[in-house]
């Protein structure tokens, strides 16, 4: 939950730059940011089962007897190169990559392909809570990463991105700047709930980052105020020994 930049890389099977080149030449750019402040850290391209784990993603194909899609399948990348960059305090960190994921995977018996051909990645980056210290911060991560993508794009790579602070592609700041501080509102109300029900259960405390950010308890008010967390609070209520707090 929270305002995250979603991308997936393809380098043609006959690009201008081979699949090495294109990586540390985006990793010669994104040093050019860590000179200049805009990330924080750029790590070596690795080539490990671990680091390509981060290019896993899921695939829906139909079990037998149905017609709909009803079974997932994880894929991994079964070789490649990543590039890992940390962008900035509490935002993910950007995993960036080429690589070969499997042709086709067995489900139930039956082999399904992929249609993952060539040199690829699918990733993911969560921006939102370097909302917790500040604007500026926040915004410096979130660009950052869509910076880098667009870097891919002009080293030859198709980059497809969708980006949940809506301020790619029409760069639009006040939608973006929107968007996180009313998904702080809904993480703040919901982890609120959260935190009554396991005191009035006498649980462990559930754990969030929203708890640091210092404007936390503005937040949750703000965020129950538009209804974030009814549907929880109600949810909650019915599994006993909770009720919402007064006032």
């Amino acid at each position: 939950m929270g305002v995250t930049i979603h991308f997936k890389l393809h380098l043609p099977l006959s690009p201008a730059l081979t699949v090495v080149e294109v990586l540390n030449q985006l990793r010669r750019r994104a040093l050019r940011y860590r000179t200049g402040g805009r990330v924080d850290a750029v790590l070596p391209v690795r080539t490990d089962d671990q680091a390509l784990r981060h290019g896993r993603t899921l695939r829906f194909y139909p079990s037998p007897g149905e017609c709909r899609l009803s079974g997932e399948v994880e894929l991994v990348p079964r070789m490649g190169f990543v590039l890992p960059v940390i962008v900035g305090k509490d935002c993910e960190p950007l995993w960036l990559g080429l690589a070969r994921y499997p042709d086709g995977v067995e489900m139930d018996g039956q082999c399904h392909l992929t249609r993952l051909t060539g040199l690829r990645w699918e990733g993911s980056c969560k921006t939102q809570f370097a909302s917790l210290h500040g604007w500026e911060h926040f915004r410096r991560c979130h660009l950052a990463v869509l910076v880098l993508l667009e870097a891919a794009r002009r080293l030859g790579c198709r980059v497809k991105v969708i980006d949940e602070g809506d301020y790619w592609p029409g760069r639009n700041e006040a939608a973006l700047r929107q968007n996180v501080e009313q998904m702080n509102g809904a993480i703040a109300a919901a982890a609120g709930a959260m935190k009554d029900f396991d005191r009035a259960k006498s649980a462990a405390g559930v754990q969030s980052p929203i708890f640091a950010h210092p404007q936390f308890e503005h937040l949750e008010a703000e965020g129950a105020d538009r209804g974030h967390a009814a549907a929880l609070r109600k949810v909650l209520s019915k599994s006993g020994s909770f009720a919402p707090p007064e006032g």
